[in-house]
C-alpha cells in the first residue's frame, strides 16, 4: 500500500453488486460500500443505528478479479485502501468533487457472515505425499480424510475440518 496517501479502513456492507470493466490499465472494479455507525442508547438499553457513510470502492487487477468471484451485494466486508478525491468542472462551470476509495485489500468479514460458509471437499484426490497417498498399498496415508474417517482419534474430525486443502465456500449461492 502506498504511504503518501490518506489510508482508510472501512467495515461495512456491499451496497451494490460489484462490476468489473476492462480498461487499458487492466480490470477495474467498482462497488458501493456502506458503513453504519452503531451506538448504545442507554435510555432505551439497546443498540441503535446512527449515521451511514457510503463510498464507491475501486480496485484493480487481482483485487478486481477476487472481488468479482466472491463478493456480492449485502456481504459484510473490510476494505483497506486510500482515499482519492478528484476535482472536475461540469459543463455549466460548477466545480464538483468525487471521492472514492482505491482498495488495496477487500476481505469478506467472516465474523459477520452468520454461517454462510462451510468447508467442502476439493474435486480430485486428497493431497498427500509426493509418491501417492497409499504407500505400499497399506491404505490411505495418515492425515488424509479417508484415514481420519476410520481413526479412533476423537480430534481427527476437527483436524479434518481445519484442513486448508478444503476451502471455505458460500452456502446456498
Amino acid at each position: 500500500m502506498r504511504t503518501d496517501a490518506a489510508a482508510v479502513t472501512i467495515v461495512g456492507r456491499v451496497a451494490s453488486n460489484p462490476t468489473v470493466t476492462a480498461t487499458t490499465g487492466g480490470e477495474r472494479l467498482s462497488m458501493r460500500v456502506v458503513a453504519t455507525e452503531r451506538r448504545y442508547d442507554e435510555a432505551a438499553a439497546q443498540w441503535t443505528d446512527g449515521d451511514e457513510f457510503g463510498v464507491t470502492v475501486v480496485g484493480w487487477r487481482r483485487v478486481a478479479s477476487g472481488v468479482i468471484a466472491h463478493v456480492r451485494k449485502g456481504d459484510p466486508v473490510v476494505v483497506v485502501g486510500r482515499i482519492s478525491t478528484r476535482r472536475f468542472e461540469r459543463e455549466d462551470g460548477v466545480t464538483d468533487y468525487w471521492t472514492d476509495v482505491k482498495a488495496d485489500v477487500v476481505a469478506l468479514d467472516v465474523a459477520r457472515m452468520a454461517g454462510r460458509f462451510a468447508r467442502v471437499e476439493q474435486p480430485g484426490p486428497p493431497p498427500g505425499p509426493a509418491g501417492g497417498d497409499e504407500p505400499d498399498g497399506a491404505g490411505p496415508a495418515a492425515g488424509t480424510p479417508a484415514a481420519a474417517d476410520r481413526s479412533d482419534d476423537p480430534d481427527a474430525a476437527a483436524r479434518q475440518e481445519a484442513d486448508p486443502a478444503r476451502p471455505l465456500v458460500p452456502l446456498g449461492g
